[in-house]
């Protein structure tokens, strides 16, 4: 699979780990490397990167703001955290920013690359304990039982005719590119569809999807 990545990283261990896991890939290519706030806003945005490698504590300023920045001109690229945080407020915020994944530092290189292809197939890779603290809460206290049913309901019954067809698609096992060919739409526009029923489903991974739009009788 061929993929080009924009790393945004302060810390030179970590780029060194990042520019090794990339080097032993074939077909992936390191395209930039920003280590500050202000050279990922003036540079980021400009190199056809298909993922953003994105630290949030960045020492001038805050990774969530390049997110929502490079959301807004690469709408096509996936924006994959990777960070040390791992507190709840800064997960929540990542991805209300644009962020399609959070992986947090420490992962093995096996960990990482397999986070990257996943994004780029179409999954929203979140570490476990991240994905732990988002079922915390959707849970009611004393129930202990995902509580984000009407939430759920409501996002289901605003699913588009369009996501909906996505969906269907999804369902039967198609990857974006089949999709986009069966649809007869462009490869971009099915990602920005898939990315829309990972958050009016609450999911974060393609099966998580199917799944719950089984549950709801979507499909």
């Amino acid at each position: 699979m061929q993929m080009s990545i924009y790393l945004i990283e302060d810390d030179p261990s970590m780029v060194d780990f990042v520019r090794q896991t990339v080097a032993g890939q074939e077909g992936w290519d390191l395209v930039g490397h920003s280590a500050s706030f202000a050279h990922a806003k003036l540079h980021a945005s400009g190199k056809a990167a298909s993922v953003y490698l994105v630290d949030l504590g960045l020492p001038d300023g805050r990774g969530e703001d390049l997110l929502a920045q490079l959301s807004r001109h690469n709408p096509s690229a996936e924006l994959l955290v990777f960070s040390v945080f791992g507190d709840e407020s800064r997960l929540i915020a990542a991805l209300e920013a644009g962020a399609t994944g959070y992986v947090l530092k420490g992962c093995t290189s096996g960990e990482l690359i397999a986070a990257i292809e996943q994004i780029r197939s179409g999954g929203a890779p979140i570490s476990a304990l991240l994905a732990r603290l988002l079922l915390k809460r959707f849970r009611i206290p004393g129930l202990g039982v995902a509580s984000s049913e009407t939430a759920m309901d409501a996002n289901a019954a605003a699913l588009s005719g369009r996501e909906t067809d996505v969906l269907k698609l999804v369902a039967q096992g198609y990857v974006n590119k089949e999709i986009a060919r069966k649809l007869d739409i462009s490869l971009y526009t099915v990602g920005g569809h898939v990315k829309n029923l990972y958050r009016k489903l609450s999911a974060h991974t393609r099966v998580q999807v199917v799944r719950i739009a089984q549950d709801r009788g979507l499909v």
